[in-house]
């Protein structure tokens, strides 16, 4: 029996999550240099959920807690360079915040990152391990683990990131190892991203990656996702990333809880906001 978490208890039985915890790997990200300011041009477009770091949550308390929007909490830190908002090739990755610490601020999920491809196999031994004890930690708290199976490391080459074969192993390795939730690459088709839902005993939801500019084309794909069994979005820059945040959330919404078509849902966002 697969257990309801109140962040998909809604009529349709899908979510619109917003990854706004870019700052806890990133740092001053484009479009995200004034916090609070993203946040509510996020939140007016009225989403079902944000992804942000504890003290992000912390911070703005008032204002999250003002649009009753649900919060998930990010776990871990994953960086790419020691030099503050740089990529330069390395692995930095760590447990960030303790499980005791999270569950004060009464989060409706828990999000933590599990990296393939990783050159040092002790990075990603500990990886794992975080992952197990999340897992067990969270067990029977009706808070659900979220885990994020991505191939980031350099041993997995770009254009095989969303490769249906390795999405599928990376989703079972995930869930075996604890996860309540799915956050994970959509493949590129419904045909091979319906196999890799069906066979998970867990809700699936779709990851967003680097903005591509095309708001449009980012509609088409949660459609085809959610078309395809997903529970919804859980997207950051593809929305905050752009001239209008309250609109792409708002076309989101319609795409996933209403089946629109994305097209419709973009124009009727637009004349709605």
């Amino acid at each position: 029996m697969t257990e309801t978490y109140d962040l998909l208890d809604t009529q349709s039985g899908n979510a619109v999550v917003v990854a706004l915890d870019h700052g806890l790997n990133m740092g001053s990200v484009d479009g995200f240099e004034r916090p609070e300011s993203t946040l509510r041009a996020v939140l007016a477009g009225d989403p079902d959920g944000v992804l942000v770091g504890p003290h992000f949550a912390r911070r703005f308390a008032d204002t999250l807690e003002s649009s009753d929007v649900d919060v998930l909490l990010t776990a871990d830190a994953a960086l790419f360079s020691a030099r503050p908002g740089a990529r330069t090739g390395e692995d930095i990755w760590t447990p960030a915040f303790s499980t005791s610490f999270l569950r004060e601020f009464d989060p409706k999920g828990i999000k933590v990152a599990l990296v393939f491809g990783r050159d040092d196999p002790r990075v990603f031994e500990r990886n794992v391990a975080h992952v197990c004890e999340l897992a067990e930690q969270l067990h029977d708290t009706g808070i659900p683990l979220v885990v994020e199976p991505v191939m980031w490391g350099r041993h997995v080459p770009d254009d095989r990131s969303t490769d249906p074969e390795l999405v599928g192993n990376a989703s079972r390795l995930a869930w075996e190892y604890g996860a309540d939730v799915l956050k994970i690459p959509y493949t590129g088709d419904r045909e091979t991203f319906e196999p890799i839902v069906d066979a998970s005993p867990v809700p699936v939801t779709v990851l967003g990656g680097p903005s591509s500019g095309r708001t449009e084309s980012m509609l088409e794909t949660v459609s085809e996702a959610v078309a395809a069994g997903a529970r919804g979005p859980i997207i950051g820059r593809s929305i905050w990333q752009t001239p209008d945040p309250e609109r792409v959330v708002a076309a989101l919404g319609a795409v996933v809880h209403r089946n629109a078509d994305p097209a419709d849902a973009w124009q009727d966002a637009a004349d709605g906001v």
